[in-house]
């Protein structure tokens, strides 16, 4: 190339850097005009064209509207709930003092207040939720307190008087029928007050950190480090780990690098999944296929096993029937027994080929999906449960690694527990929940009905007592199970064209080696 050559591409750079500075001053100075029209600034002077904080549902504490400041819905809430204590307190007195005078609502209106008395009367139950509302609409409705000091303080405060008036109240002098209603009236005021801290605590103080601290996120002033997509980086799953896959081939960042380079995927499966083949891992292949196999044996010898198992609850117009054992390492074990309009093959097909679609039809799912599939019968999946009784339970997250094996006559399991996969680590939104040895069992009966049962072994974590928990795990399993007949139903009727079968690998008598 000659000198006069270089003279050229020279002058033709410098003339497109002019170019670029130029077109980027209109485009800023655009930008900018627009952004002071629409009075959308930002600090320093920067602006940040067309950027808005998404709409997800979430607000803060508080916000300003039109001059006046608007609370959070969970905080309303909470408001309403210290409006109910006031109100179902002086309904439950007035209730009290018919009973002691048989319809002379004044004369007991007169004893009770007029010439109260502390072991006699009970108006100061009236008097005691007025102070929590007024208390507590004060410093969380006008001042929006963040701390639990003064609900604290209220619950205190009734514990302590209540303390006193179980002792020194004269029940005796009572007939029966006033003593059980004095006894409501006490409890009721017991109970509210540690339901309203409850609450304030567990409830509206969590969700408004949780939200201010996404409203700061939004907040920041945009620069060249932002998201394109405002808020998309809050979708991506919470990580702490960062890692490099390992034996990497040398100059892996060419594309002629050929893929069976990095892994092979079983060629005989016939279904395609969306897990991720995570190269990390390494030799943890081989644990992952020792849990398997453990969870497999275990689950095996616990469903065949039929002593001690009490039953929990019956539906007999699903057929389906619910048991329980106390484990001593495991705690209550559930197993549910009923019939599928459908073979065990079909059956078992569903609940493990098809197991990513069952957000759509199972209640109890939010999400499903398989984080690594590790050879034909084993992988590990990562789960996402629904909130069960009524919200008192919230939503729970697993990673199972699961197995599944052909037993004698045509038998199928399909087994899991719970493990680790560094493709999915706790999450902060959620409790992860740890499932013991659990399975399914798929018995042949005719080419169109089998016998399942369900072994569901699980610790479901968090605040609230085991129990409750154990409780409402026997309605979730029912649902789970109607809605699995319903769907295999639906299956069979519309005749729905499904991804093509492993049946020939899984009808013969196979075991895992």
């Amino acid at each position: 190339m000659s000198i006069n050559d270089d003279d050229i591409m020279s002058s033709a750079d410098v003339a497109r850097k002019q170019q670029a500075h130029e077109a980027g001053r209109i485009l800023y100075n655009s930008f900018n005009s627009n952004a002071t029209d629409s009075g959308n600034h930002q600090p320093n002077g920067l602006v940040s064209p067309g950027y808005h904080r998404p709409s997800d549902g979430l607000e803060p504490c508080h916000s300003t509207c039109g001059g006046q400041r608007r609370i959070s819905t969970v905080r309303c809430t909470f408001c309403l709930l210290t409006l109910f204590d006031l109100i179902l307190s002086f309904i439950l007195w007035v209730i009290y003092t018919q009973f002691l005078n048989m319809g002379e609502i004044s004369k007991a209106l007169r004893t009770e207040i007029v010439e109260y008395h502390f072991d006699s009367s009970l108006f100061d139950t009236v008097i005691l939720a007025f102070w929590r509302f007024m208390v507590l609409i004060i410093s969380y409705a006008v001042v929006l307190s963040q701390r639990p000091w003064m609900v604290a303080i209220t619950t205190f405060g009734t514990c302590l008087l209540l303390l006193f008036k179980i002792f020194y109240f004269k029940f005796t002098t009572h007939s029966s029928n006033d003593s059980a209603i004095s006894y409501i009236v006490l409890l009721v005021s017991f109970v509210i007050a540690w339901v309203e801290t409850w609450m304030l605590d567990f409830k509206v103080l969590p969700r408004e950190k949780k939200d201010r601290e996404r409203n700061d996120t939004f907040a920041r002033p945009p620069n060249e480090r932002t998201h394109l997509l405002a808020g998309s980086q809050h979708n991506l799953p919470i990580t702490d780990q960062y890692y490099s896959p390992v034996n990497t081939p040398i100059e892996s960042d060419s594309e002629d690098v050929p893929s069976d380079a990095f892994h092979s995927m079983p060629g005989t499966r016939g279904h395609s999944r969306s897990a991720s083949v995570n190269l990390s891992l390494g030799g943890q292949e081989q644990e992952y296929k020792k849990q398997g196999k453990e969870a497999l044996d275990a689950a095996w010898i616990l469903v065949n096993d039929q002593e001690d198992w009490k039953l929990e609850t019956s539906r007999e117009e699903i057929g389906a029937q619910v048991f329980s054992k106390y484990l001593p390492k495991a705690g209550k074990v559930f197993l549910l027994k009923g019939y599928l309009d459908a073979s065990a093959v079909e059956s078992f097909e569903e609940l493990w080929y098809h197991i990513e679609e069952s957000p759509q039809w199972n209640p109890t799912v939010l999400e499903m999906r398989c984080l690594q599939h590790i050879d034909e019968n084993i992988e590990v999946s990562y789960q996402l449960s629904a909130e069960a009784a009524g919200g008192m339970v919230s939503s729970r997250d697993f990673v199972t690694v699961q197995c599944w094996e052909v037993k004698e006559n045509g038998v199928i399991i399909s087994a899991g527990s719970g493990t680790t996969h560094p493709d999915m680590p706790e999450q902060k939104k959620y409790v992860r929940g740890d499932n013991g040895p659990g399975c399914w069992v798929y018995k042949p009966m005719s080419d169109d009905r089998c016998e399942v049962m369900w072994m569901l072994n699980t610790n479901l974590k968090g605040w609230l007592p085991q129990y409750l928990i154990d409780q409402s795990l026997s309605g979730v399993m029912i649902d789970f199970y109607k809605a699995l007949r319903e769907r295999l139903t639906y299956l069979r009727q519309t005749s729905v064209t499904r991804e093509p079968s492993v049946n020939s690998a899984i009808r013969p008598m196979k075991t895992i080696a």
